[in-house]
């Protein structure tokens, strides 16, 4: 029974996993340039104490409990933006994989001190991303797919003759899975995820069929496409998608955890994931919600999967690889590039005075997996003294070296974290699970829990309340307009640099980031921090480099709001402006 457990709710292909590595780190990048305006104006809005919400009174008034930032350390803008540049450091070599490790772990601390900075419009997009990093912080990321493995590689088995290449015994040292309660723990989360939001879906919109109408009509967070679609919405496709939707996320819980047919369950699941969120993501802007459910996806590669990229990998036509033995950088570039030779359709030739130039190189790049599309790049000749570059960088790092020898009291320390913690966030994550989604009945919420599992929740945030759009779709838009009174006596809204449009309710998409998105709908609510938002708003003209007469003299911010088409509607109804404050808050 527990090698049955064990083989399938705890174990994952080690490739899968250096994909999913990949995947994620590429999000956490994309996902850090696009919150700050890759380090421009909202890095200084979000992150900076010029910006809404300054690091002395978030430390003074945490908005929750446990509380924490390494970015609370820096203020002004250029040093958000030092701190940020090596925050990128970080997550690009936890793409590629070097020191895999250790950049997991800093990896994490990142991912959750940017998170904390800005914790005011944390939704479930930012949530997702803190359970990902926590969870495969203890999983060995970098077996596969890695600079660690490569280099490893490399120093082990330093044979460079046209048999050795051929006859790949590297491939020996390759461990095929991992087993983790971590694997377990991430399923289960996702699974959890998918269920409550599927359980708290119980409102009219999605009874009816209209939830992806109204979903459409979000101005705050509609796409161009989701424009063009809610101008020529057919009567079916609402219905179709809602309920569809209501399908495929009650589907995935049972995908996700059937320890049956795993073969065809997981991939199913795969594509049902990627079908459903790339579809929201192409249709609204809610963070890296979509993205990371995606990522997570990645996590359902079977070895099944594996075997049916390899055989394609193998049918593309066969390339004979000439180099020179007498040159060490030939010997080194082919042992590397053997070894990114996934579908094995390359073939090494040994010709005194061979030649591997620009040419040479891109042929090669054209039939090895995942470089194709860097194959452009090679054949410049910026690109080819790049890689030679590389190279010569990668020599001393790759001198043959024995396998290391067992070292079994670490391999026992190690076991025993890669058990407790995932064990510790487990046990966390279901008592939260329990106590926050309003699915549970009350006879199965915990009455009290020790602090620490409160603690691990709090710390690493990664709350449970999974009601995503539910139990229904908002029909309201709201938005922010500001009547600023400029010294030369016109008025501007400093947020748009334009006159204040209280007609804008009617005007969308708006086309704003997530950040915007929530800034927006939510502070209307946030009473402590209108001061705030007031003294940014009287910043903003320096920021913005306005002149003495441009300068901000009196201001008032308003909430506008207006009710979303009907369906077979165009147009918004109900017009409504609500002052919320001005210069009497101090």
């Amino acid at each position: 029974m527990w090698s049955f457990v064990k083989e399938r709710w705890g174990t994952l292909d080690t490739r899968t996993l250096g994909l999913f590595r990949v995947a994620f780190g590429l999000l956490l990048i994309g996902n850090l340039l696009d919150r700050t305006g890759f380090f421009g104006d909202d890095l200084v809005s979000f992150y900076s104490n010029e910006g809404i919400w300054p690091n002395h009174y978030a430390l003074f008034l945490p908005p929750t409990p446990g509380y924490w930032s390494l970015l609370s350390g820096f203020s002004s803008p250029n040093e958000v933006r030092v701190a940020m540049a090596v925050i990128v450091v970080i997550y690009v070599l936890y793409t590629v994989g070097w020191k895999t490790r250790l950049m997991q772990v800093l990896a994490l601390l990142c991912v959750e001190s940017v998170n904390f900075r800005f914790l005011l419009p944390q939704h479930g997009g930012t949530v997702v991303m803190n359970i990902l990093a926590v969870w495969t912080v203890f999983l060995p990321l970098g077996d596969r797919f890695s600079v660690d493995a490569l280099l490893a590689s490399l120093r082990h088995h330093p044979g460079a003759s046209p048999s050795e290449l051929s006859a790949r015994s590297w491939t020996g040292d390759q461990v095929p899975t991992r087993t983790g309660l971590a694997i377990f723990g991430v399923f289960f989360n996702y699974a959890a995820i998918y269920f409550f939001n599927t359980v708290h879906k119980q409102g009219a919109s999605w009874q009816d069929g209209t939830a992806v109408h109204y979903l459409l009509w979000q101005n705050r967070m509609a796409t161009a496409l989701a424009e063009w679609v809610r101008l020529h919405e057919p009567g079916f496709l609402s219905p179709a998608l809602s309920w569809g939707t209501l399908v495929v996320e009650g589907s995935l819980v049972v995908l996700l955890l059937s320890p049956f047919l795993q073969s065809k369950a997981r991939p199913l699941a795969l594509l049902f994931i990627w079908g459903l969120h790339g579809s929201i993501a192409l249709l609204s802007t809610i963070g890296p919600f979509s993205y990371s459910m995606m990522t997570f996806g990645l996590l359902c590669t079977t070895p099944g999967v594996w075997q049916w990229l390899e055989r394609r990998w193998a049918a593309r036509p066969r390339v004979t690889v000439k180099y020179d033995e007498a040159s060490g950088l030939h010997r080194l570039g082919v042992r590397v590039v053997a070894r990114l030779d996934l579908g094995r359709v390359l073939d090494f030739e040994a010709v005194p005075g061979a030649r591997l130039g620009p040419a040479e190189l891109k042929r090669i790049a054209d039939v090895l997996p995942g470089w194709r599309w860097l194959s452009w790049l090679v054949a410049m000749p910026a690109g080819f003294s790049l890689a030679r570059t590389a190279l010569l960088a990668l020599a001393p790092s790759v001198q043959p070296a024995p396998k290391p020898l067992p070292r079994p009291l670490l391999a026992q320390a190690r076991w025993a974290v890669e058990l407790v913690g995932p064990a510790l966030v487990l046990s966390a994550v279901i008592s939260q699970n329990l106590m926050e989604n309003w699915a549970v009945p009350p006879s199965l919420k915990p009455a009290s829990r020790p602090d620490w599992m409160t603690d691990i929740v709090n710390y690493w945030q990664v709350p449970q309340g999974w009601s995503m759009f539910a139990p229904d779709v908002p029909r309201q838009n709201t938005r922010l307009v500001v009547d600023a009174t400029l010294a030369d006596g016109t008025h501007v809204d400093p947020l748009t640099g334009a006159p204040p449009d209280f007609d804008t309710i009617d005007h969308g998409p708006w086309f704003m980031n997530q950040h915007w998105c929530e800034v927006h709908a939510r502070m209307p609510g946030w009473r402590h921090h209108w001061r705030n938002f007031k003294d940014y708003l009287y910043r903003r003209p320096n920021a913005l480099g306005w002149g003495p007469q441009r300068q901000i003299v009196r201001l008032e911010v308003y909430k506008v709001t207006a009710d979303m088409p009907l369906p077979g509607m165009l147009n918004s109804t109900n017009p409504q402006r609500e002052r919320l404050f001005g210069d009497e808050v101090q």
